[in-house]
């Protein structure tokens, strides 16, 4: 007997509207991206052009002579670069070693260009204000100390004394 093949779904003879716009879409991209390749090698070329240009270059000419508003700004970033490296905890290490439960410190006021600092300090008794002059005067890095001016705060009811002290650094 006979074999028979019967063939229920036949395969049309032309591909689908699918198949056709899946094509097209496959055929753009790979256009594209051949387009960004040859632009990106042209862009590599380019720049290997200009890099060798520069290798093989001459020398440029000595830079000009900075001009006076360029030597006030190098001058005052140097002046803000001194200030920056300039180092306080000497000064800071003078005053936690003589620090007094009898002082109080009211303010402080930092002078880099002379070494020196400005205190006010109140005291409840001058006596107070100068052993915290003399423990100040024992530290390393103090090269003197002294009393500026004091004077009794009447407004207040504790009335303490409030000294002024100049320190100078650098020992």
């Amino acid at each position: 007997m006979a074999r028979l093949d019967f063939d229920f779904h036949a395969w049309p003879s032309r591909p689908g509207m699918l198949a056709i716009a899946l094509a097209l879409a496959g055929v753009t991209a790979i256009a594209w991206a051949w387009t960004h390749l040859q632009a990106a090698r042209a862009t590599e070329a380019g720049l290997a052009l200009q890099i060798a240009a520069l290798e093989h270059a001459p020398p440029r000419p000595a830079v000009k002579p900075a001009a006076p508003a360029d030597e006030a700004a190098t001058a005052t970033r140097a002046h803000v670069a001194a200030q920056l490296e300039y180092s306080w905890q000497p000064a800071f290490a003078a005053l936690a070693a003589a620090r007094s439960s009898k002082i109080a410190l009211v303010s402080l006021d930092a002078v880099q260009a002379k070494s020196q600092l400005k205190l006010v300090a109140e005291a409840r008794q001058l006596a107070d204000a100068v052993a915290y002059i003399d423990a100040l005067q024992q530290q390393p890095g103090v090269r003197r100390v002294e009393l500026l001016q004091h004077e009794v705060q009447a407004d207040d009811a504790q009335k303490p004394l409030r000294v002024n002290i100049l320190v100078e650094l650098g020992a």
